[in-house]
């Protein structure tokens, strides 16, 4: 979220008058959490990357650490919403199979043509129409929540988990996705909670595992 200008103005004083602050924000260019893990090249290009410009979700770094060590190539993903995250598990399991309203990103991820990701265009005009394409696909062990209807995805898709899958809901702090959660805690599910950060971004948020116990990340 951009500052007004106001607010910026206010930053900026602010900064003046307390140059050791300034001078240790600067300084987290040249080494520190932010250097390590890319957020100024986030920052910069507007899309999440991480320090050698390589994409990955707009998940918290926590939950992307959580996520790089198992993940592995037996998994298959569906994600509502497609882009980096998109390229990012490609690399690392055997299908992703996106479904993206969003004409500008479905075309992104198409034209990549990467072999092992499926990606479906699917209308936004209401949720039955954005929930079509679940009655064309198997079942997954990861189905990310990351687009539009978030509660009426989550409802429709426990059906498409497989007995080892698990749900991401990226967001998950947002008082409109409590429907979604209490859901999936009412179905059995209990849940991790990775908080803080994001690439890019200031502002604290949460991405949310829910799982089982038999389930595909070894939680």
């Amino acid at each position: 979220m951009s500052l007004k200008i106001k607010e910026r103005i206010k930053t900026v004083v602010k900064l003046i008058s307390e140059p050791k602050v300034a001078y240790s924000l600067i300084s987290f260019r040249s080494f520190g959490y932010f250097l390590e893990t890319g957020w100024f090249n986030s920052f910069k290009s507007g899309e999440p990357v991480d320090a050698d410009l390589k994409p990955v979700p707009w998940f918290t770094y926590s939950a992307i650490d959580f996520l790089k060590e198992r993940l592995n190539n037996n998994l298959n993903i569906l994600e509502f919403g497609s882009g980096n995250s998109t390229l990012f598990l490609a690399e690392r399991v055997n299908k992703v199979t996106s479904l993206e309203h969003d004409d500008g990103w479905f075309q992104n991820i198409l034209g990549k043509r990467i072999s092992n990701v499926e990606i479906k265009f699917v209308s936004s005009l209401t949720v039955k129409d954005y929930l079509q394409p679940l009655g064309e696909v198997e079942k997954f062990d990861v189905i990310i929540i990351d687009g539009l209807f978030r509660n009426e995805c989550i409802k429709a898709s426990i059906k498409h988990l497989s007995e080892v899958g698990v749900m991401i809901l990226d967001d998950s702090e947002r008082d409109d996705y409590t429907e979604g959660i209490t859901f999936l805690i009412k179905n059995g599910f209990r849940q991790i909670n990775f908080s803080g950060i994001a690439p890019g971004i200031f502002f604290r948020k949460n991405t949310t595992i829910f799982y089982k116990d038999l389930n595909c990340l070894s939680i």
